[in-house]
């Protein structure tokens, strides 16, 4: 069965409760690259703690919110997603000894490019609550035992796949068996990530704690086998040629940006990019809550049909929907500029995520289409064409036109 307007509107709301949550315990720099790529030319974080459990709370209460209860297929169809999930969870469980909803805390990934190879060299670091059984588990579905290395354990899970495996601290290990064993050994030492290198410029980033962040440093190999994808120089291959650093990250309550340049012009250009982004962001908050009285605005003018009449009975939850999905273009913009260095930084911020990158341009599009289509006359349903007969029926002969249309049919042959 379809869900009417009313639904939608239940759905919005129930679903504007998730979101991402700040993280006071999220990782320390030393903590998220203890066992990173000292020279790596892509880094990127996600801080699962901040967004997985607080959200995974939110779906299991979903179908008990008061909106969602009045409509019984919304709590059928709610339900029917929760039972997926815990479906899913329950299967990575039974098969890993992982909980993803809480046995995950942090993880962090560092590649590196390698000319002519098929992948690149990777190690991803994660932070949760591991036991050897998991590797017992996995070493059961490969047919490959663990292996003690050090105060750890190592899992070769075959040539062409990455291993897998657990130090003594408890941090969860998966790349190339070669870097592994060296993060196992009792030698391993935490690479630096002082300010200007690879690690300094995410090491940065994660001390301001973000959900999610994204670190470029390229390589010179690197540099050069991108930029040779294009046929033409370009934007992207100019700036993948000019950078130091491209960052990006994502906060529980906004973006950032850091860039680092090799000439000053560069910068400069830079700055006015990301400065015409900014703007953009604003006019992408205020411009859909404009629209979104434009289209409450007129309502009126379609009184009588019912979905109309549902939309103006709900005129209330429509703006409270849109107050969640969007703001009102003031967030807070920081804007650092280290000419030494040649290096930008941009913070911007509000209450939430949503104040800074607009949702909120789903709710007025939806009204739009709805005014539109309602002045659109539904088109007849098709005629099905009887196919007139290849060859003259039997008792007719040939170059005749064929039977007489009887009265009442609803169809010629041959239309």
């Amino acid at each position: 069965m379809p869900f009417g307007i009313v639904e939608v509107i239940a759905l919005l709301l129930g679903l504007s409760g998730f979101g991402l949550q700040n993280n006071p315990k999220a990782p320390t720099p030393d903590q998220a690259l203890e066992y990173a790529m000292p020279d790596p030319d892509v880094v990127a974080h996600f801080d699962a703690a901040s967004v997985v459990p607080g959200n995974y709370k939110v779906l299991m209460q979903l179908a008990d919110q008061p909106q969602i209860k009045q409509s019984p297929e919304l709590v059928k169809m709610v339900k029917q997603l929760v039972n997926e999930v815990e479906g899913a969870r329950g299967l990575a469980k039974s098969m890993s000894g992982i909980d993803f909803t809480t046995d995950i805390s942090d993880a962090t990934v560092f590649f590196r490019f390698v000319p002519q190879a098929k992948n690149p060299d990777m190690v991803l670091e994660v932070h949760g609550k591991f036991g050897t059984v998991m590797l017992d588990k996995i070493g059961k579905m490969t047919g490959k035992a663990p292996t003690k290395i050090g105060a750890g354990q190592l899992v070769e899970t075959g040539p062409d796949s990455p291993a897998l495996a657990l130090t003594g601290s408890g941090v969860l290990l998966v790349g190339q068996a070669t870097y592994l064993k060296e993060r196992l050994a009792a030698t391993w030492k935490a690479p630096s990530h002082a300010p200007g290198t690879a690690l300094g410029y995410i090491a940065e980033i994660l001390a301001n704690k973000p959900v999610f962040a994204l670190s470029l440093t390229l390589s010179p190999a690197a540099r050069k086998e991108l930029t040779g994808k294009f046929e033409h120089p370009n934007f992207l291959s100019d700036i993948i040629n000019r950078h130091k650093v491209a960052a990006f990250a994502v906060y529980h309550d906004g973006i950032g940006f850091v860039w680092g340049d090799s000439t000053k012009q560069g910068l400069d250009d830079m700055g006015e990019t990301l400065d015409g982004f900014v703007d953009i962001l604003r006019a992408a908050q205020i411009a859909p809550r404009g629209v979104a009285k434009m289209f409450l605005g007129a309502l009126g003018s379609y009184k009588g049909d019912k979905r109309v009449d549902d939309l103006i009975r709900h005129k209330a939850d429509l703006v409270k929907i849109m107050e969640s999905y969007s703001g009102d273009g003031n967030f807070k913009v920081q804007r650092d500029v280290d000419a030494k260095n040649l290096k930008l930084s941009v913070r911007l911020s509000g209450k939430t995520l949503s104040e800074v990158v607009p949702l909120g341009f789903v709710a007025p599009l939806a009204g739009i289409g709805l005014l539109v289509g309602r002045g659109q006359s539904s088109a007849p349903p098709a005629m099905m064409v009887q196919p007139q007969p290849s060859s003259p029926p039997k008792g007719l002969k040939g170059g005749s036109r064929g039977p007489t249309k009887k009265s009442g049919d609803p169809c010629e042959g041959g239309q």
